[in-house]
């Protein structure tokens, strides 16, 4: 999401937030999941074996933490996410990512629907501007309905 035809608007930010949150979870030798969309050689947008497959350096998975490929929206359609998570006995996820009001936002439902706690944390959400609206009133009304109805809405620094 940094550059291409999906490129966010605050990626600069949002990869610090993530990495952050990432280093904080690694200290405490906590579970983690990466999520990355998976599609067919050729395709436009996350062209697989090009940069725009890649997940950023500073939050590539380490041997140990678990990575789902996923073809849809939500990160539990079609994958082993689900059944993860509950190996793990943990109730919590704590969502990061882009897009705010597609990824994000279907994941954050779906967890919520399968009775996870949803934590998203504010500043590691990101989005691209779309016609109509940028991407900074995309994230902020994403994020008010998520934190309406299927979870929390708070900052990095807050979660534990």
């Amino acid at each position: 999401y940094a550059t291409g035809h999906l490129e966010t608007s605050n990626v600069a930010s949002t990869r610090k937030a993530i990495s952050t949150l990432l280093e904080k979870y690694r200290a405490a030798s906590a579970p983690l999941v990466h999520i990355v969309h998976e599609t067919p050689t050729g395709a436009p947008v996350f062209t697989p074996a090009t940069d725009l497959a890649k997940e950023f350096a500073e939050v590539e998975p380490t041997p140990s933490e678990k990575v789902l490929g996923k073809q849809h929206p939500g990160a539990f359609t079609g994958t082993e996410l689900d059944g993860y998570l509950k190996s793990t006995g943990r109730s919590k996820v704590v969502l990061v990512g882009y897009m705010a009001h597609v990824c994000v936002s279907t994941t954050a439902r779906q967890a919520a629907e399968k009775g996870y706690d949803v934590v998203i944390a504010e500043e590691a959400v990101g989005d691209r501007d779309i016609p109509g609206a940028s991407a900074a009133d995309i994230v902020a009304m994403t994020l008010k309905e998520l934190g309406d109805a299927f979870g929390t809405v708070v900052k990095a620094e807050s979660i534990k």
